[in-house]
């Protein structure tokens, strides 16, 4: 349990996104190991059985809310923060600045949680986990290939959705108008 404590909280701490239903999910993780140990046969690596019954009972967890809106940190749990040291010059934004940003990290959150669980699980595993194809393909027992269309399809998804929640879905990507006497600029293609 405490080789792979921090693991299974940052793990469900990035799919449910609340810091207390993680700590309450790792303590229910830990326990369906205890009580499924003799049912464990080896047939992958234990990390790779512990993530599974993880992800389980995050994805559960996340059914029974009734489909709430997931947020998903971008940041890291509380605690583990890397400390900045005093000394160096503050790179503090403006007020404009932090808005902009929090409110790019919650349509990224939206579009996270908009997500298929399996699309959902190799963003996370990816880009947050910062896994490699093969160590994710290991975990989640389905080959490399998959891991691949999957984060690539995932991609696709959320930039959709990304440009759709930004105004831009109107039938078409919004480009910048063509200049005057430009051949696009007279209608020929």
């Amino acid at each position: 349990m405490d080789r792979h404590k921090g693991r299974v909280y940052r793990t469900l701490y990035q799919v449910v996104g609340d810091a207390n239903e993680a700590q309450d999910l790792a303590q229910e993780v830990f326990v369906k190991v205890f009580r499924s140990l003799s049912s464990y046969r080896g047939d992958a690596a234990f990390t790779t059985w512990l993530h599974r019954i993880c992800l389980n009972l995050a994805f559960d967890w996340l059914r029974a809310r009734k489909r709430r809106p997931l947020t998903v940190p971008l940041e890291p749990p509380p605690g583990c923060e890397e400390q900045r040291p005093t000394d160096l010059p503050s790179n503090e934004e403006g007020p404009e600045e932090r808005t902009l940003r929090e409110e790019r990290r919650e349509r990224l959150r939206e579009a996270i949680g908009r997500l298929s669980p399996d699309y959902r699980e190799v963003v996370l595993l990816y880009h947050f986990h910062h896994l490699s194809y093969q160590q994710i393909a290991d975990r989640l027992g389905i080959p490399v290939r998959t891991v691949e269309t999957r984060l690539y399809r995932a991609r696709a998804n959320l930039k959709r959705l990304l440009t759709s929640m930004e105004g831009g879905d109107r039938g078409e990507l919004q480009r910048p108008a063509p200049a005057a006497g430009s051949l696009l600029g007279s209608g020929a293609r």
